[in-house]
């Protein structure tokens, strides 16, 4: 069951995206959230190059950035209270410094998951592709995370989630995660398998649909015969079926799970999902 939810706040629109995603998934849920803005002081601090003699300038670039970063964070803490209160919605949040990967790793400790937006960096640098935060977290941290595209894709369904399942400890603890955190309920489930053989790909989806039904949730299970790119056809099941979220394993040591979570893949499908995905260890 999903208690409480920790909700990165930073200036992005996928962070926007984010805050209003857990807005929904509260009101399903009754899952209290706790937003975090974190001043990224190392970041800030951090030497650079300067002309002999710049040291009293940079000290003072540094000490204006701070101040202008601690006062955007006490704003965002402030509205975010604000919305949540206008939704009805049970919150907290919380203003703090330092590396945040570390931060928000600490305060994840005492909750259950993790939203925040793909482009989320606390310092305000934009990103080609995911933001630093995110990559860091998709490596370091033991919750799992619900990631918000920059834009969402208008028409995708809510309640219908792509699940993607390979076999392997990784994926079937994705899923299960995702069921036991009750963010199955009252969805549509399509779990999607991809292997040469279609047949194999067929029995793999069977064994995640099995998990779903057995606890009473509509599943459908979709085996497809691929050789290509994991991450297209995965974007291509989502797409296809018009669904609105998307399940996955990171860090996975075999099958198709694997091969997407490493470099420019893991990018691919977080850039070019238009849907928040959910990614467990």
């Amino acid at each position: 069951m999903l208690k409480s939810i920790v909700v990165a706040l930073d200036g992005s629109d996928s962070s926007a995206n984010a805050q209003a995603l857990a807005l929904e998934v509260s009101k399903r849920t009754g899952a209290e959230l706790i937003g975090i803005g974190v001043l990224d002081v190392p970041w800030i601090t951090a030497p650079r190059a300067t002309p002999i003699g710049a040291r009293a300038f940079q000290a003072h670039r540094n000490e204006t950035l701070l101040e202008q970063g601690r006062e955007a964070i006490s704003e965002r803490v402030a509205a975010f209270r604000k919305t949540c209160e206008a939704a009805g919605v049970g919150c907290g949040a919380i203003g703090t410094e330092g590396d945040p990967v570390e931060q928000i790793d600490k305060e994840a400790d005492r909750h259950d998951m993790i939203m925040i937006g793909s482009q989320t960096n606390f310092h305000g640098v934009e990103e080609h592709e995911i933001g630093e935060t995110v990559e860091q977290l998709l490596k370091d941290t033991p919750r799992p995370l619900m990631i918000a595209p920059e834009s969402m894709a208008p028409n995708a369904d809510a309640n219908k989630v792509v699940v993607a399942f390979d076999g392997s400890v990784v994926s079937s603890r994705a899923m299960h995660m995702f069921l036991l955190l009750g963010l199955a309920e009252g969805r549509e489930i399509h779990v999607v398998s991809i292997d040469a053989d279609e047949t194999v790909a067929q029995g793999l989806a069977e064994r995640g649909a099995a998990l779903f039904r057995s606890y009473g949730i509509k599943a459908e299970a979709n085996g497809l015969a691929h050789k290509g790119s994991d991450a297209s056809a995965i974007l291509g099941a989502v797409a296809g079926l018009n669904a609105g979220r998307l399940v996955i394993g990171a860090l996975g040591h075999e099958g198709f799970i694997k091969r997407l979570f490493m470099g420019s893949t893991t990018r691919e499908l977080i850039r070019g999902a238009n849907i928040p995905v959910f990614v467990h260890h």
